[in-house]
């Protein structure tokens, strides 16, 4: 059923009652008497979702409904009122940033107001390069740091092994950090908790590459689902169906659910160009500015590939996302 389409004087009236909710997310003004509390959203259901205290996020979590025409994230920074069993979200904070997923001509909003992006990769299922270029790109677009980990590096089969290693040392060579971690041994936790700390961080990857394994690892008791791989191929079986909001010290960690494609939403080929940070500045010197970066005269990143400066996988990466539907 398509939803009713509102007239100028009902949108009007939305956008002032929202902009009066969110003023009083300044909950030191004194003037502040109403029952609407400051919220923060750890999980979403449909047209429920899960808040927290921002101050608290490890007490109790508060069910609520969403007005209408609300669509808040985990991430988002809200206001709500308790009533009876549920609660109600009145508004949504405005967002710092955002990790926006494109499915053909459909965008949706994983999270929000992250400070990282940790892209997990495993030797089993093999890792894409191609995947890890989509996610770093998204979080190049959005100003979020990026972190690559490594988990299961003691399993896997020699050509899932010789992949990550691939993956590794190219990422690695632009600046990324790597991290090699081992949700089974424990190995590399310390490190991870520690780069954790102080943000909030989303960990996107492939399913089955043991995201919600890091996840019981990092939080004991926690029981966040697991699932095997499938037999067919070793891919990974979606066990995680929505993101979850799991906090540590002065930030959070967001699990988000396992998935095989990505697309970035950015129409703007130039624009697109800033999510990989080392074509970017090559693309500026370019002979013509509506280069295509193929067979350009006076390309600059073709150029860089053939003197074996830049990874041409790369390149591949960005033509693929600038042509995707």
């Amino acid at each position: 059923m398509a939803k009713r389409r509102l007239s100028l004087q009902q949108r009007r009236r939305i956008g002032t009652n929202r902009e009066r909710a969110l003023e009083r997310l300044d909950t030191d003004n004194p003037d502040h008497v109403s029952t609407e509390r400051a919220g923060l959203v750890t999980a979403r259901y449909g047209r429920e979702a899960d808040v927290v205290d921002p101050e608290h996020p490890e007490q109790p979590r508060q069910r609520c409904y969403l007005r209408t025409h609300l669509e808040p994230v985990v991430g988002d920074r809200v206001l709500w009122q308790s009533g009876g069993r549920r609660g109600v979200i009145t508004a949504v904070a405005p967002r710092r940033s955002v990790l926006r997923r494109r499915d053909n001509n459909h965008v949706r909003i994983l999270a929000a107001n992250i400070d990282q992006v940790g892209i997990v990769i495993a030797p089993e299922p093999e890792p894409h390069a191609n995947l890890v270029d989509r996610f770093l790109a998204a979080a190049e677009l959005e100003g979020m740091s990026a972190l690559i980990l490594v988990n299961k590096c003691d399993l896997g089969s020699a050509a899932g092994r010789q992949a990550v290693d691939a993956i590794c040392a190219s990422h690695g060579a632009l600046g990324y950090p790597v991290l090699r971690v081992s949700a089974h041994t424990g190995a590399g936790i310390d490190e991870l908790r520690a780069r954790l700390s102080g943000q909030v961080s989303i960990f996107c990857g492939q399913s089955g590459v043991g995201k919600s394994s890091l996840i019981n690892r990092l939080f004991p008791g926690t029981d966040a689902t697991v699932g095997a791989l499938s037999d067919s191929g070793a891919k990974g079986r979606h066990t995680t169906t929505t993101a979850r909001f799991y906090p540590v010290p002065g930030g959070a960690v967001i699990d988000s659910p396992g998935i095989r494609e990505f697309g970035v939403e950015c129409p703007d080929p130039q624009r697109l160009m800033a999510g990989f940070i080392e074509l970017a500045p090559l693309a500026m010197q370019c002979r013509f500015r509506d280069c295509a970066h193929r067979e350009d005269p006076g390309c600059a990143i073709v150029a860089a590939i053939l003197r074996g400066e830049v990874d041409p996988r790369r390149l591949v990466s960005f033509h693929q996302l600038r042509t995707a539907p």
